[in-house]
């Protein structure tokens, strides 16, 4: 869920560079995404330097402006910022070839528009030879759900979160995982300005030195910052800049707040409480002014590809515990209206969020919700019907971990389970990959390679830019079987009861992200959106007994009640527990006998002031091994096939093969590729003859998972 250093669990409630620049002429081999392998020289910005004469104001409080004209003789206004002694500089993209020049400085003071002198560091002219190679990204106008290149080719976003450095060379790190990235085909990473990673300008980790003075930033965080972008520029890899993170303004959770430059109980300090955050006019102020100080200094940058003003602002105080979601949503719209008013060259704007249909978010030009959740390979998969249909705008997971997953210590050290739930995501509602939250472990275990398979399958296949695809579960027909069982889709998670229909035959429905796992029965926890019931339609091909694993609860006296066609099957109650550290939660299994025919069976806390976990629901019933879901037209499928008890395996299972059924298929000359899915390498194309209606196609032996792709060739 985007974690600080040392993160606070949740409580019970819920358990939950100017000379820098000139030295890097030098070109590197890249695959920009849907676009040809191409050479990419890095460019210098167009770089204008001058002082302007000493004032007692804050040097990095001056709104001081300088035109530039381009050589198809257009003057741009473009912020300047601050380099230190009295010395100020403007940044403009070499999007033009031929001269440069620099015209009229000003400066804003009380509103008004002041025309500055000022003597020149430099040039006042400069002249272009070699234009910016690396496309800008924007939202499609055409389709707004999807993002495209300044040059017009689709681009859709794949990578992972860096959030922060490791070791003591910070610059170093990311400059050889942008490389890394870039050598995998990877073309997305998400950096966090964090104080502990040496990349926030107000706030210095204790190894760089004492913070700035308030209202000032560190000069050296800035030159870190401009490498930082020249790497991911010369590397082609765009960046999602994060400027805050909750962390920052959460007393509970993830918290940095007590050592917080800005907290009034620490020196220099002024907040009173993590919530005044986002009104108070001096956090209002000096918040603006060092976010247009950003836009001045890498705004020039087409690397970038958004600003994300917050990382998880549901985490914050005044969300989580004041619910002041009406002064957070119009901080986010009026920080959002700035940054637009000053970046000429019109970076996206985004922020984290898990309600997509909050205030706070509705001026996003996309969105990027995290997933933390046991269910990870159907909970990737899906977004709520409403978001998809309604936000009209980019939507994909930031951010996705294992946090959750019930997977040994030893297997998530591995990496293994990293990046199926990538695979999983291309097979869902949003069609744009999820990004997972491990990408050090992936430079780590030496597996980027495995997420630039998926690169590569995209690239190929052209998945990501397709209109007019379906997401769908497919059956599989195997020998070989496991149990099923029903896992929940998320720990604690917001919605109203659901009524779910289990297939019976193994398929994987997007439904089932929607089970819970914790029911809560009191008003309050009612109230605030959290469930206490789940309908569940059955259809036993045979008697069978369920068997509902109880996991965890809180110290306050608990009940669950299970009925079948409405009639009361179990009720079960359990006495209040000492909040103590050696008191261990209720746990419990219950078997439920239920005879062959349809069925419904409801689960429910039934009013009781505690919560209960309920972590899985055995059926009793065997499914194949093998599952798959996909994507579909009526001339293209796409699916994925997993082993279930392989797929996050920390040693190879036994291969199993079978054969994937998928429904009405339109009859006609099928090609069929099967690609390995961890390798990112594709079979010699074959041809079937289909019929129509039900199409049979026979898989490769599979240990872990692999992708099969079906284009109609001829009618």
């Amino acid at each position: 869920m985007g974690h600080a250093p040392n993160p606070v669990p949740h409580p019970v409630a819920i358990p939950h560079m100017l000379s820098l620049r000139n030295r890097r002429r030098y070109a590197c081999f890249i695959a920009l995404f849907f676009c040809a392998t191409r050479m990419l020289l890095a460019v210098d910005p167009v770089t204008f330097e001058f002082k302007v004469a000493p004032s007692d104001q804050n040097p990095f409080a001056r709104e001081i402006w300088a035109e530039v004209i381009t050589p198809a003789h257009e003057t741009v206004k473009l912020p300047a910022f601050y380099e230190g002694k009295d010395q100020f500089a403007v940044r403009a993209r070499a999007d033009e070839k031929g001269e440069y020049r620099l015209g009229r400085l000003s400066e804003t003071v009380d509103g008004q528009t002041v025309t500055l002198a000022a003597k020149k560091a430099g040039s006042a002219t400069a002249k272009v030879r070699t234009v910016e190679n690396l496309p800008a990204i924007r939202v499609d106008p055409k389709r707004p759900a999807r993002f495209i290149l300044s040059t017009g080719e689709s681009f859709v976003p794949i990578g992972a979160n860096l959030p922060w450095s490791h070791g003591s060379n910070r610059v170093g790190f990311y400059r050889g995982a942008f490389k890394s990235f870039a050598e995998a085909n990877l073309n997305w990473v998400r950096v966090w300005m964090a104080h502990w990673g040496g990349l926030n300008m107000e706030w210095l980790p204790g190894d760089m030195g004492s913070s700035p003075p308030r209202g000032t930033l560190d000069l050296q965080v800035a030159k870190n910052w401009d490498q930082l972008i020249d790497a991911a520029e010369a590397s082609g890899v765009y960046l999602q800049v994060v400027l805050q993170h909750h962390g920052q303004y959460s007393s509970k959770v993830d918290s940095n707040w007590h050592s917080n430059p800005w907290n009034a109980a620490n020196p220099g300090g002024f907040l009173a409480a993590p919530t005044d955050f986002f009104t108070s006019p001096e956090a209002i102020r000096l918040t603006r002014m060092k976010y247009r100080y950003i836009i001045a200094r890498w705004g020039y940058s087409p690397a970038v590809m958004a600003w994300e003003l917050f990382n998880e602002i549901h985490w914050t105080d005044a969300v989580r515990e004041t619910h002041n979601e009406a002064a957070v949503a119009q901080w986010h719209l009026q920080m959002a209206a700035f940054i637009r008013s000053i970046d000429h060259y019109g970076h996206l704007v985004t922020a984290s969020m898990d309600n997509l249909q909050s205030p706070i978010v509705a001026d996003m030009d996309y969105l990027q919700p995290h997933l933390y959740v046991p269910n990870i390979l159907t909970g990737v998969r899906r977004q709520s019907s409403s978001t998809i249909t309604t936000l009209n705008r980019p939507v994909f997971y930031g951010e996705v971990g294992d946090d959750h997953l019930t997977l040994s210590a030893q297997i998530k050290a591995s990496g293994i389970d990293i990046v199926p739930p990538v695979w999983a995501s291309l097979m869902g509602q949003c069609q744009i990959p999820a990004q997972p939250w491990q990408g050090l472990q992936l430079l780590q275990t030496n597996r980027l390679g495995e997420l630039g398979a998926v690169a590569r399958f995209l690239a190929a296949t052209k998945l990501g830019q397709r209109e007019g695809l379906t997401p769908f579960s497919a059956l599989v027909e195997c020998p070989v079987h496991v149990p099923l069982t029903l896992i929940g889709g998320q720990l604690w998670q917001k919605q109203p009861p659901q009524e779910i229909t289990v297939p019976m035959d193994g398929r994987d429905s997007l439904d089932f992200a929607r089970i819970p796992r914790i029911y809560v029965g009191s008003k309050d926890s009612l109230a605030e959106g959290y469930s206490g019931r789940t309908t569940f339609h059955f259809d036993f091909p045979k008697s069978s007994a369920l068997a509902f694993h109880i996991t965890d609860s809180n110290t306050a006296a608990g009940a669950i009640r299970i009925s079948i066609d409405s009639t009361m099957s179990v009720e079960k109650s359990w006495s209040a527990q000492e909040a103590k550290t050696d008191v261990k939660p209720y746990t419990d299994v219950i078997q439920v006998p239920i005879s062959a025919g349809v069925h419904t069976v409801v689960v429910e806390n039934p009013g009781s002031p505690g919560w209960f976990d309920l972590s899985q629901i055995d059926l009793g019933l065997d499914v194949p091994v093998l599952a798959a879901t996909g994507q579909r037209s009526k001339d293209f499928i796409a699916v994925w096939v997993w082993h279930r008890n392989g797929v996050f395996s920390l040693q190879p299972t036994p291969a199993a093969q079978g054969a994937v059924l998928i429904d009405d298929v339109p009859p006609g000359i099928w090609q069929v590729i099967w690609w390995n899915s961890i390798e990112g390498k594709a079979s010699q194309p074959t041809t079937l003859s289909h019929p129509g209606g039900v199409m049979h196609i026979p898989t490769p032996p599979i240990s872990r998972h692999a992708a099969v792709v079906l284009t109609r060739v001829a009618s």
